[in-house]
């Protein structure tokens, strides 16, 4: 069983990816693992969903 989960950068969210070929996002990684061990009874929407609102801040100075 091959399952994955991602940092999204420049975020606090993880992105889940199962071997069903659902996905997810959450900020909490126990939330997403618990998700993605629920195979097959996860909901199709994920664990949590994040705020569509948010905007992702420009990177520092440092690392453009």
């Amino acid at each position: 069983m091959k399952l994955r989960v991602s940092w999204l950068p420049g975020d606090d969210r993880l992105r889940g990816r199962c071997h069903c070929g659902a996905q997810a996002e959450a900020i909490e990684p126990v939330a997403m693992w618990e998700w993605l061990l629920a195979h097959p009874d996860h909901p199709a929407e994920g664990p949590a969903t994040p705020d569509p609102a948010a905007i992702l801040p420009r990177p520092p100075a440092h690392l453009r």
